[in-house]
Formats: C-alpha cells, structure tokens, sequence
C-alpha cells in the first residue's frame, strides 16, 4: 500500500519542479516501510528525476533532514 505523503509544484527561475513524497508500508519485518522523495522536471524537452529512498528505521534515526535536503536542492542547470 502506498500513501502520498504529498505533492507540489514549485516555480524556480520560470523552471516547475514537481516534488512528491510517497510512503509505502511492507511487510518485511525490517524497516516498515520506505520513504520516497521524488523530484523532477522537463528542461529543453528532456525529463529529468531525483529519486531518494530511505527505510523507516533509518528515516527516523536522521536520515529525513539529509534526505529532504538533497531532495530540495535537485536542480536543472
């Protein structure tokens, strides 16, 4: 099952960004589910994406803040 944590759209330099969070619950027994960030946009007609993932035993033992950090600074130059 997966849950959409939540989705936007961001303007930066008349460039869209469109980032998504998704967190999926397993049945693993080790993590509990995976956090997914994902970030993308068109450039030039071109689709590029930023996919991070994180378990969530690692996600609350501080990987959320490095993670979101990445996820936020994905730009197209």
């Amino acid at each position: 099952m997966a849950t959409v944590v939540s989705a936007d759209a961001v303007d930066r330099n008349g460039v869209t960004y469109y980032k998504i969070n998704i967190l999926t619950r397993t049945a693993d027994g080790n993590e509990g589910g995976r956090h997914q960030l994902i970030a993308a946009t068109v450039s030039d007609g071109t689709k590029y994406t930023c996919k991070l993932q994180s378990g969530d035993k690692r996600w609350f033992k501080g990987q959320e803040r490095d993670l979101k950090q990445t996820w936020s600074s994905f730009t197209v130059a």
